[in-house]
């Protein structure tokens, strides 16, 4: 009888976690990136790193469809979430979230796209050759 419990249990949970909705950054887009596992220079991080951590950054919002937002920030320092320019409908649960380090006088601009969805996106890359790099999103975590 445990074994059918547990099974029940499971099957409950992925279908009510299945249908949260939460808001996340699904792509990001700078003209200094060539590819998504480059570096730049003046930045500790790679590319692929920062990609992840924009991936972490949890986000609260009641918005549809997608909006746009963007971080500018000028080195050498730590960019954190605090640095991300949001939408009105869009707020950061967390600011100090790190984000990247830049270790020389260098200006970095990215551009973001956040959504509201359920579940998991998983976005291939294609038709991405202008610059933006996809973040699979998980919008049930949030």
């Amino acid at each position: 009888m445990k074994g059918q419990a547990d099974t029940i249990g499971i099957a409950m949970r992925r279908a009510l976690l299945g249908e949260l909705e939460g808001t996340c950054i699904t792509r990001a887009k700078s003209e200094k990136i060539s590819h998504e596992y480059s570096t730049i220079v003046a930045i500790q991080e790679s590319v692929h790193e920062i990609l992840m951590n924009l991936k972490k950054i949890v986000l609260r919002g009641n918005l549809y469809g997608t909006r746009n937002a963007f971080i500018c920030a000028k080195g050498p320092g730590y960019v954190t979430a605090q640095d991300i320019i949001l939408p009105p409908s869009v707020e950061i649960v967390d600011n100090t979230q790190h984000v990247a380090n830049l270790t020389e006088p260098i200006d970095l601009c990215i551009g973001l796209q956040i959504e509201r969805n359920r579940g998991y996106g998983i976005k291939m890359p294609k038709n991405f050759h202008d610059g933006s790099y996809p973040i699979n999103p998980s919008f049930h975590c949030f």
